[in-house]
């Protein structure tokens, strides 16, 4: 005869502990069904409420996830999940961990790319429910992912964020993988009230969603003060050496993490790590998330000086495509080097106004946003997407330029190559201003925009950036000269 197991192992840390479950071995057949089991046999009325609802944690292997959640007082709770609304692939009773309430459960022997559902209960009038999928295959070579960062101070725009991401999750469901922030949850990382008024309150219903639906994948940022609350409610497993920095893959990407409130300067353990980390990997495509940016539009924080002279070289020496960060509030590109520096810190955070004539800027925009990140194997394409859903700009990257297309774009202005020549094409005789960057970010060329075409001789081949700016918005585009 055989039987239907479940087993726990608790983990103790010096910072957190988790129940690590195997969904493959856990089954309903000891599964608790009553109040009374679950120890929820408290006076008639009184139901323990959720302070912190259910959210998610990748632990950067893609047969696991972690579900997290907070009560108002101590309560066990049930946590069911399975591959459908029944939740018939397990079940377990959860007691809280440290001083506050929390609850924590490690999901493991999840089948990879596979959307599961959960629930967490402590009646059958209290519940809260969400959903997950589970990591992609080592192997895969599609993948998307989204990314913002800067939430604090304003939850109502944060919310708003949310919800566009959730309404374009909706509409593409391959995108329901992780979200990426780069710091600045709330204004006093220090101050208990602030994760519960800016990024945990219950009212701001999109971004509860989004939570219980994603797993969060963040960088530490200057507004988490101390870190210890950010550990607290985001304890990722693969921390390192007990600070902020760690790794992990997701597909055909590599995605490494930095904790600037930590020294990586050369020959510092963070550095050593950082190095020894880029050197091991395989993926394609690879990704810095931190939060202060090198290159950045100005407006209020300037650039800083050890992104520009430590992470920028090893992003050169090791082929590390894009850095995101935050820190400065608005959306900003910079191309340096061939390396793709974004600012998105367009969260929620109050709004600063970007230069967009700083140096190595290629586009900018003030508003609340969000990127999504689209991987096909060989090609990356990227969007900046407002709160409102408009389209900040898109690009894309390529891991060889051959791939590159010179073809005619169907919009207002026509972009292409002949020869070393740079065409562009302005038929409806719009007036402003031409730049064209090469693939360093280095500004080759700049006049006014007036006549119906413009042509930029350049000396050399490769890949070129046109940036057209009239009547307040901008265009860029992307060329490829052979």
């Amino acid at each position: 005869m055989k039987h239907t197991l479940i087993t726990i192992t608790i983990l103790l840390f010096a910072h957190f502990s988790y129940a690590q479950l195997s969904s493959r071995d856990a089954g309903q057949s000891n599964r608790p069904t009553t109040a009374d089991n679950l120890g929820m046999n408290k006076p008639a009325g009184v139901v323990v409420t959720f302070l912190k609802a259910p959210y998610l944690l990748y632990t950067g292997e893609n047969d696991q996830m972690l579900v997290l959640w907070q009560m108002g007082a101590t309560q066990n709770c049930l946590l069911e999940w399975g591959t459908d609304l029944n939740y018939s692939d397990g079940s377990v009773t959860t007691e809280e961990y440290g001083e506050d309430h929390q609850h924590q459960v490690a999901l493991t022997g999840l089948c990879p790319n596979v959307k599961y559902y959960y629930k967490v209960s402590t009646t059958d009038e209290n519940i809260k429910q969400g959903s997950f999928v589970a990591g992609a295959q080592d192997s895969d070579r599609t993948i998307s992912f989204y990314a913002y960062g800067d939430t604090r101070t304003y939850p109502a725009n944060h919310d708003m964020v949310a919800a566009q991401i959730l309404q374009d999750m909706s509409q593409h469901p391959e995108t329901q993988t992780f979200i990426i922030s780069t710091g600045d949850f709330v204004a006093n990382g220090d101050r208990e009230k602030d994760w519960t008024d800016q990024f945990f309150d219950p009212q701001y219903t999109s971004l509860q969603k989004m939570l219980s639906e994603l797993p969060y994948m963040a960088a530490v940022g200057n507004h988490e003060g101390q870190g210890l609350l950010f550990r607290k409610y985001f304890p990722y497993p693969r921390f390192v050496s007990d600070r902020y920095y760690f790794s992990f893959d997701y597909g055909p990407a590599h995605f490494m993490v930095i904790d600037q409130f930590t020294s990586y300067a050369v020959g510092s353990d963070q550095y050593n790590w950082l190095v020894n980390d880029l050197e091991a990997t395989n993926k394609d495509w690879k990704f810095i998330l931190l939060h202060e940016p090198g290159w950045t539009a100005g407006g209020v924080h300037p650039n800083n000086p050890e992104v520009q002279e430590i992470i920028q070289p090893l992003c050169e020496t090791y082929g590390v495509q894009i850095v995101l960060t935050g820190h400065n509030h608005y959306y900003a590109r910079a191309v340096v080097d061939g390396v793709m520096h974004i600012t998105t810190g367009g969260g929620g955070a109050p709004l600063y106004t970007p230069n967009p004539f700083e140096e190595k800027i290629v586009t900018v925009n003030k508003s609340n946003h969000y990127c999504k990140i689209e991987i096909d194997t060989d090609t990356l394409s990227f969007s900046a997407i407002t709160k409102d859903g408009d389209l900040i700009e898109g690009f894309q990257l390529f891991l060889s330029p051959n791939n590159i297309s010179d073809k005619f774009e169907e919009d207002l202005f026509k972009v292409y190559a002949s020869h070393r020549l740079i065409k562009v094409s302005n038929d409806s005789f719009v007036k402003g201003q031409l730049s064209v960057y090469d693939n360093y970010g280095r500004l080759v060329f700049r006049d006014g925009f007036v006549n119906k075409e413009h042509q930029v001789g350049v000396d050399n081949g490769g890949v070129y950036f046109v940036r057209i700016d009239f009547e307040g918005e901008r265009v860029v585009k992307k060329v490829f000269v052979k």
